[in-house]
C-alpha cells in the first residue's frame, strides 16, 4: 500500500533502478514498467479579477487555490463522509485495485497562466473622464446634403446611419448617434443619482427629472446635454432648414403601466421634438401584446421601426412611440407608424398641427423605458402657415325632464328611499360636495341590466377624437330618455332594458330624488351617456369653455371587476390653479370604479373632470364595465 508521503512525491531515478533490479530476477526479457505521474494536481496561485467596468476603481477578488485534507473535509461535510482518493491521517489507503499507482482522482492538465487574466465586462463603461461623441458618419456633408434634399421634397430615405419617413409626418431616426456607445452605461449609472419626480395627470403618468441644464456633476448626462445644444442642434438646423436657438431636455423613466397619451407638442416656441433612447440591456420578452393605449383603431398596415438590432427592447414590452395620422377634420385619427426604443437611437420630428403622437403603455416588469427627451426651440418659420383656430364650442342642448311614469322603488334600493336616509345624504353633500351611494340599484335590476348590455341588440359607437377621449357609448337612435316607450310592459332584455335605464336618468321623478339628496333646484339635464369601458380607454380634460358653469354630475358604475384596477377612476380637478392638478393633494374629488355605486359631485365653475386611462395591466382583453353619466343644472 502506498503512503501519503509517496502520493505526492515525484518518482526518482533511484526508484526506477530498484524496480528494474527486482524484475530482472523473475523475467529478464520484461522491461521495467513506465512510472505513472502523480494523481494530485500541483497547487495554483491564480489571481482572478471580477469587474464589469474598465475603470481603475474596479473590484479585485484574489483567490488562492487550497487543497483541504480529509479531516477538514469530514469536519465540513460530516463524519459519514469518506473518499477513496483522499489520504487519511493514519496513512491507510483504500482502493479496489492492488496497483500501487491506482487512484480515483481525475488528472487534469492545467496550463500555467502567464500574465494577468482578462476581465469579463458584462456592461462595459467608458472612462469617467470621457464625453459623449457624435458619430463621425453623421457629420458627412454628402449624407447631410442628401438628407436635406429628401426632407425638403418629403421623400423617404434609408441608410445604415439614418432613415427618414414621411407618413404620417416626417420623422428622422439616427440609428447610432454616439460613436462611444459604452458611455450610455455611464448615463444609466448617473441616472441613479438624480432626483426623480412622479408626473401624473390626465395625459400622462411616468417619472421625470429636472431640466438637464441644472445638473452639476453627472458628467455623462451633462455631456450629452452639451452635445445636444451644440453639434446636434446645428446638425438638425441644417437638415430641417430651421433657426434653432436653445434646447430643453430631461430624463424620463416609464415603469409598468406608465404612458403618454395622444398630443401634438405644440406649445410656445417648440420647433423640433427629440427622443434619445437608452436601452443597453438584453431583451427577454417574446410575447407580443396586440392592444395599445388609445390605439384600438390601428390597422394591420402599422409599421414598426427601431428595436431589433439595437437590443434592449421588444414590442411585447410596450413603450413604442406611435405616430398618428389626421382625419378629414384635422383631428388625431388612426395610428400609422410605431417606433420601438433602440439603444443609442435618436428620433427627431418637427412640431406642428399634424405631429400627433403618443407613448404606448409600458408592460415590462423587469426593466424600465429610459430616454433623454425634449425640444429644440426657435422662432416660427415665416413660411409655416399659422395653426388653424379651434372650432367654436357648441354646448350640448339642455333637456327638460320628461313626465313619463317611472317607479323609483323598482330601481333604487330601499335603503335610499326613506326620508331619513335622504336627509343624511343631503347633510354629507352640504359638508363635502360629494357623496357615494353603494349598492344603489336593486340586485335583480342590476343583473338584468348587465345581461342586456351584452346583447347584440344594443348598438355601440366609438367616441373620439383620439387626442381627447376613447371609449364606446350606446347609440341613442330611438333610445333617448324622452322617447316614447314601446306599447305594453317594458321588456327587461336587450335594448328595452337600456331604454328603461336612460328614461330613468331623464325622468322628473329621478330629478326630485336628486333634489332631496342635494337640496338643489334641478331643472335641466345634458350629456346623458351610457359608456362601455375596456383597457386603453380614457378621457382628457375638456377645453376651458366646457366647465364655466356650476353643475351636479352623476356617475354610476356597473359591472366593475371586484379586484383593484389601475385607472378607470373619475377625477375632478381645478385646471386653472397653478401646478399639476392631480399631484398629491391636488385632486378635488376622486371617484373610484366600484360596481353599482352612484356618486354625486357638485362642481363649481372652474372645476373639470376626466376619467383616468384604464391600464391593460389589470384588465383582460375581453373584460369591460359600464358607466352611466349625466350632468344636471339648476
Amino acid at each position: 500500500m502506498s503512503s501519503p508521503q509517496k502520493d505526492i512525491e515525484e518518482p526518482t531515478s533511484s526508484n526506477d533502478v530498484k524496480g528494474a533490479e527486482e524484475n530482472a530476477g523473475k523475467e529478464e526479457v520484461t522491461a521495467a514498467p513506465e512510472p505513472r505521474p502523480p494523481a494530485k494536481r500541483p497547487l495554483s496561485s491564480t489571481v482572478i479579477e471580477i469587474s464589469d467596468t474598465e475603470s481603475d476603481d474596479s473590484d479585485v477578488c484574489a483567490v488562492t487555490s487550497y487543497q483541504a485534507s480529509a479531516d477538514e473535509v469530514k469536519r465540513i461535510r460530516g463524519a459519514d463522509y469518506s473518499s477513496s482518493s483522499s489520504s487519511s491521517s493514519s496513512g491507510s489507503y483504500s482502493s479496489d485495485s492492488e496497483s500501487p499507482w491506482e487512484d480515483d482522482s481525475l488528472l487534469v492538465a492545467e496550463p500555467r497562466v502567464r500574465g494577468k487574466l482578462p476581465r469579463a465586462c458584462l456592461n462595459p463603461r467608458a472612462s469617467r473622464t470621457d464625453d459623449p461623441l457624435l458619430n463621425p458618419a453623421l457629420k458627412s456633408q454628402e449624407l447631410i446634403d442628401r438628407l436635406k434634399t429628401h426632407w425638403k421634397e418629403q421623400k423617404d430615405m434609408s441608410t445604415s446611419e439614418v432613415s427618414l419617413t414621411c407618413d404620417p409626418f416626417r420623422l428622422v431616426l439616427l440609428h447610432d448617434l454616439l460613436s462611444n456607445a459604452d458611455i450610455i452605461n455611464n448615463m444609466v449609472d448617473d441616472m441613479n443619482t438624480l432626483d426623480w419626480t412622479r408626473k401624473k395627470m390626465d395625459l400622462y403618468e411616468f417619472h421625470q427629472t429636472v431640466d438637464l441644464a441644472s445638473l452639476t456633476w453627472q458628467r455623462s448626462i451633462k455631456g450629452i446635454y452639451e452635445l445636444l445644444k451644440t453639434e446636434i442642434m446645428s446638425w438638425v438646423s441644417e437638415v430641417m432648414g430651421l433657426e434653432l436657438v436653445s434646447v430643453s431636455a430631461s430624463c424620463s423613466l416609464y415603469g409598468p403601466g406608465d404612458h403618454l397619451l395622444v398630443h401634438d407638442d405644440m406649445m410656445s416656441d417648440r420647433r423640433v421634438a427629440f427622443v434619445l433612447y437608452l436601452a443597453p440591456w438584453r431583451c427577454t420578452y417574446t410575447t407580443v401584446h396586440t392592444v395599445h393605449n388609445g390605439d384600438g383603431d390601428h390597422s394591420t398596415s402599422d409599421q414598426a421601426e427601431g428595436g431589433g438590432g439595437g437590443g434592449g427592447w421588444s414590442a411585447a414590452m410596450g413603450g413604442a412611440l406611435r405616430l398618428r395620422a389626421r382625419d378629414g377634420a384635422g383631428r388625431a385619427g388612426g395610428a400609422a407608424r410605431a417606433v420601438l426604443p433602440r439603444n443609442n437611437m435618436l428620433a427627431l420630428f418637427k412640431v406642428g398641427p399634424d405631429s400627433f403622437h403618443q407613448v404606448e403603455e409600458v408592460v415590462s416588469l423587469e426593466i424600465p423605458r429610459l430616454s433623454i427627451n425634449g425640444w429644440f426651440h426657435g422662432p416660427a418659420p415665416p413660411t409655416d402657415p399659422a395653426p388653424p383656430p379651434p372650432p367654436p364650442y357648441e354646448p350640448p342642448p339642455l333637456l327638460k325632464p320628461h313626465n313619463q311614469v317611472v317607479v323609483l322603488s323598482e330601481w333604487v334600493d330601499s335603503a335610499y328611499m326613506s326620508p331619513v336616509s335622504r336627509a343624511a345624504v343631503q347633510a354629507q353633500m352640504e359638508r363635502d360636495s360629494e357623496v357615494s351611494l353603494r349598492a344603489f340599484l336593486l340586485p335583480e335590476r342590476r343583473r338584468q341590466l348587465l345581461e342586456a348590455l351584452q346583447s347584440p341588440e344594443v348598438e355601440w359607437e366609438h367616441v373620439g377624437p383620439a387626442n381627447e377621449r376613447r371609449y364606446c357609448r350606446v347609440k341613442l337612435d330611438g333610445l333617448e330618455a324622452g322617447a316614447a316607450p314601446p306599447a305594453g310592459p317594458a321588456p327587461w332584455a336587450g335594448a328595452g332594458a337600456v331604454r328603461a335605464l336612460l328614461q330613468l336618468a331623464g325622468a322628473a321623478a329621478w330629478l326630485r330624488l336628486l333634489q332631496d339628496c342635494t337640496d338643489l333646484q334641478l331643472r335641466h339635464y345634458q350629456r346623458l351617456e351610457l359608456q362601455r369601458w375596456q383597457r386603453g380607454d380614457f378621457t382628457l380634460l375638456p377645453p376651458r369653455s366646457h366647465y364655466q358653469e356650476a353643475r351636479l354630475e352623476a356617475v354610476l358604475y356597473l359591472g366593475v371587476p371586484e379586484r383593484t384596477l389601475c385607472g378607470g377612476c373619475t377625477t375632478y380637478v381645478a385646471p386653472e390653479e397653478e401646478g399639476e392638478p392631480e399631484a398629491e393633494g391636488g385632486a378635488l374629488v376622486t371617484v373610484p370604479p366600484v360596481d353599482n355605486a352612484l356618486t354625486l359631485v357638485y362642481c363649481d365653475a372652474g372645476a373639470a373632470s376626466f376619467t383616468k386611462y384604464l391600464s391593460k395591466m389589470t384588465m383582460r382583453p375581453d373584460e369591460c364595465f359600464y358607466i352611466l353619466t349625466c350632468t344636471y343644472k339648476e
